[in-house]
């Protein structure tokens, strides 16, 4: 049997008295603290079970020659530095005296920890409203702040939680340590407290933060394989369309490439689909069509599609849609906006610029957001049966 025993450590150093029950604790079933590693993890070597008492002192406070042979006298004897703060010291005697009898004293040499932890705790707390502006920012200034939700990248969402995770941890160790100074600076002797909840609450934000940092890293690979992209006559997987040929009524019309893109990326951006992923928006497609016939007629299609996990985000959307796509703010007096009546559609907008052909339709149904842009001779709204099958996709 191996003599030393690794340990994750349950509760922070920095809650005194609940760091101190874990050690008692551990020496009660035999299990020594021997040092700590820089891993979470505490060494103890095997011994036989017995009430070993355990208290932290701050750094230094005993390091004299005369005080280092007052602590002795008492039984007492310095174990290892614990962090940057504390030294552990450990009383194979049940009976004897507590290196600190007075409380209102040992608050004071509580002290210059308490500065330091005070320095630290300022340091947090502009570390926690610096990642909440990073996060809550964006979407105050911003014009279309459901759609930025949506686009959001998962990864940047699970950083964020894991280290807010990480600052409540920080912040619950920090609270405890000015609650037992507090406490002793009025004179209370205070009880020792079980580490057993706080530890299992501990550990089980520690497992929560691993669990998200294996999503963090296996998130680019789940994007990869549900994000697609490719041109329109090429693709293999189903996707939203309402068909430009079959809303003009000439299957003769033929596709109009793009050359820019064609001479410097080799593909078609004109009739393109791409497909995105997001946890609120699990199902979203762009669809780009662009065609022409006879003459200089080229109609042209542009369309976003979204299926959404939160119905209740879906007229929010809409109205962030028309925000983001329509000039309706700038330039009111250059559009008609119209709410056609549209059967399987909870909302339906339609937006034409009084300057030229072209209409854009924004549409609700359910948990499915539609924009349509529309450039060509044709009437969007005069073909139901088209935006009802579209909203009936099934990602």
């Amino acid at each position: 049997m191996r003599n030393t025993v690794y340990k994750l450590i349950p509760v922070d150093f920095v809650d005194v008295d609940r760091f101190e029950g874990w050690a008692e604790d551990m020496a009660r079933r035999g299990l020594y603290l021997h040092h700590l590693t820089p891993f979470l993890f505490a060494a103890f070597q095997r011994g036989e079970p017995a009430p070993v008492r355990y208290r932290l002192e701050p750094r230094g406070s005993f390091w004299s020659r005369e005080s280092q042979n007052y602590c002795r006298s008492l039984g007492w004897e310095f174990v290892f530095h614990v962090g940057r703060w504390f030294d552990l010291y450990r009383n194979d005697d049940p009976e004897a005296p507590e290196l600190h009898t007075d409380p209102v004293v040992h608050s004071y040499a509580l002290d210059r920890i308490s500065r330091s932890l005070r320095i630290l705790t300022a340091v947090l707390v502009l570390c926690f409203v610096g990642e909440l502006a990073a996060l809550l920012l964006p979407y105050l200034l911003s014009d279309a702040p459901v759609l930025l939700l949506l686009n959001a990248s998962g990864i940047s969402t699970l950083s964020m939680l894991l280290l807010f995770l990480l600052l409540g941890v920080e912040f619950r160790s920090l609270g405890s340590f000015f609650r037992l100074r507090r406490r002793l600076r009025e004179g209370i002797v205070p009880r020792r407290h079980s580490w057993r909840s706080t530890g299992r609450w501990n550990l089980g934000l520690l497992l929560f933060d691993l669990v998200l940092l294996a999503a963090l890293i296996a998130s680019p690979l789940v994007l990869r394989s549900v994000e697609w992209e490719g041109e329109l006559a090429a693709a293999e997987r189903p996707f939203p369309i309402l068909e430009l040929r079959e809303l003009e009524g000439d299957p003769a019309l033929e596709a109009v490439p793009s050359p820019i893109t064609l001479e410097i990326f080799g593909y078609d951006s004109h009739n393109y689909v791409r497909r995105n992923w997001s946890l609120l928006a699990p199902g979203q497609y762009e669809v780009d069509q662009h065609l022409t016939g006879r003459g200089d007629y080229e109609p042209r299609l542009d369309m976003r599609w979204y299926r959404l996990s939160l119905p209740c985000l879906a007229s929010p959307l809409l109205d962030d849609l028309i925000s983001r796509y329509s000039d309706l703010r700038y330039a009111p007096e250059h559009y008609t906006v119209t709410e056609p009546e549209l059967p399987g559609f909870d909302r339906a907008v339609l937006v034409q610029d009084n300057r030229w052909p072209g209409q854009e339709l924004f549409l609700q149904a359910g948990n499915v957001v539609i924009y349509l842009d529309y450039s060509g001779a044709q009437d969007l709204t005069g073909r139901p049966e088209l935006l009802a099958r579209l909203a009936a996709f099934e990602a």
